[in-house]
This record gives structure tokens, C-alpha cells and sequence, in this order.
């Protein structure tokens, strides 16, 4: 006597789809969740430090890469007009300005940048740092 075997049905193929599904949700969850983080204008390594970290508001942040290039939120600034739109930005009322300074940034040159930023009226300011063993 023969035994017959039959084809699997068309469900198998109906199984993968709900799968399928799956996958290309993933997909898009993680390329939307990558996007979230903005990033940053300028490439910057801050130093470490100590001390432990505040949690304020932003308005303002202020990156200087190692070559002394700086960026006022995202926007590429030279020296003349850093300090005239702080100083705008200041005539609307008082503003918090965070520093992000890259670690290899010659000491002078943050202190000059300090010293503008003081002329131009800007009183609430904190350079930002990584805790030590942070990334």
C-alpha cells in the first residue's frame, strides 16, 4: 500500500506575513528612535570632571571644537558676531548659556571666549563636563 503525502498548504506562506510585519516595524521604530537625538554642529570631546552634574534648562549652547570654531545652537559663529547675538539674546532678558568645550581646546583660548561673553553681558554660564568614566 502507498501512502500519499500531500503539499503543505498555502497557510505556511500566510505565517511569514505576520512576521514580515514585525520585522519592518522594528525597522522603522529604530530608524525614528535614531533620529530623536539632535546632532551636533561641530565634533566635540568634553573634559572629564568631578564634580556632579546640574540639570537646568538650555536655552542657550554654546560649542567650541579644538580648533577654536564655535556654534551658538547649531549655527556656525565667528568671534565679532558670537558676542552680538549674545548680546541680543541677553537684551530680551536674562538667558542661561551652557559652554561645551572640546577637552584638547588650548586654556587661553576659553578664557578669551569667557571674557567676550562677560563683556557682552552674559552672567549665567557653566561649562559642561563629563563625569569621570562617562564615555
Amino acid at each position: 500500500m502507498r501512502l500519499k503525502r500531500s503539499k503543505p498548504a498555502a497557510d505556511s506562506e500566510a505565517n511569514l506575513i505576520p512576521l514580515i510585519n514585525v520585522v519592518f516595524l522594528l525597522l522603522i521604530f529604530f530608524m525614528l528612535a535614531g533620529r530623536l537625538a539632535p546632532t551636533e554642529s561641530i565634533a566635540v570631546d568634553p573634559p572629564r570632571s568631578d564634580s556632579p552634574q546640574g540639570t537646568r534648562a538650555t536655552p542657550l549652547a554654546l560649542l567650541i571644537d579644538r580648533t577654536g570654531q564655535i556654534s551658538l545652537n547649531g549655527e556656525p559663529l565667528d568671534d565679532a558676531v558670537l558676542a552680538e547675538r549674545v548680546t541680543e539674546i541677553i537684551a530680551d532678558g536674562p538667558a542661561h548659556l551652557q559652554i561645551k568645550a572640546d577637552a584638547t581646546l588650548e586654556a587661553l583660548r576659553l578664557v578669551d571666549l569667557l571674557e567676550q561673553l562677560r563683556a557682552a553681558g552674559a552672567e549665567d554660564v557653566d561649562l559642561l563636563t563629563l563625569a569621570r568614566g562617562e564615555g
